[in-house]
């Protein structure tokens, strides 16, 4: 039998090849992507569902008044990017600071709380990211897909087997 090959399958001899690197900036970009294409659908859906919700949740409860940018705040930007395009896109529809004549460096006491929320929610969905990243970054996580794609299906046992039958 042919042994099957992965983007990745040479990646011992020859460093990182291309689509090592696509798929990890992809799985950056988009959450869930990476773990879509090395096979694992479902663990993709719930990744992708769970933190992009997680997200646009909180862009949602910062509502009108702003995203968390550059100019708002460069740390909580950089913590709100680890969820990639999304963090662009929210930068692009939402990104004018509420007061821009204001001095945003500094510490403003009057902003409503429910920002403080918002942009807590949106970090924390980052940074989740950035460990899915990171785990799709993993040679081991790889070589587990590589071998879950070779090992044949399962068949269920039957509930009778000979270790079954021990009373």
């Amino acid at each position: 039998m042919a042994k099957e090959t992965t983007p990745n399958t040479k990646r011992e001899e020859n460093g990182p090849g291309a689509n090592y690197w696509f798929v990890t900036v992809l799985s950056w970009l988009l959450p869930g992507a990476g773990h879509w294409l090395l096979g694992y659908r479902v663990r993709a859906l719930i990744i992708g569902s769970s933190l992009l919700g997680l997200f646009w949740t909180g862009e949602s409860i910062l509502a009108d008044n702003m995203a968390v940018t550059w100019e708002v705040h460069p740390i909580f930007f950089c913590l709100q990017a680890g969820n990639g395009f999304s963090a662009f896109v929210a930068d692009g529809l939402f990104g004018e600071p509420e007061r821009p004549e204001s001095n945003l460096s500094e510490i403003d006491h009057e902003l409503p709380t429910h920002l403080n929320l918002g942009i807590l929610v949106c970090s924390i969905s980052g940074l989740l990211n950035l460990l899915v990243v990171l785990h799709v970054a993993d040679p081991r996580t790889w070589k587990e897909a590589v071998e879950d794609r070779n090992r044949p299906p399962s068949a269920a046992e039957p509930a009778d087997s000979a270790e079954g039958k021990k009373s």
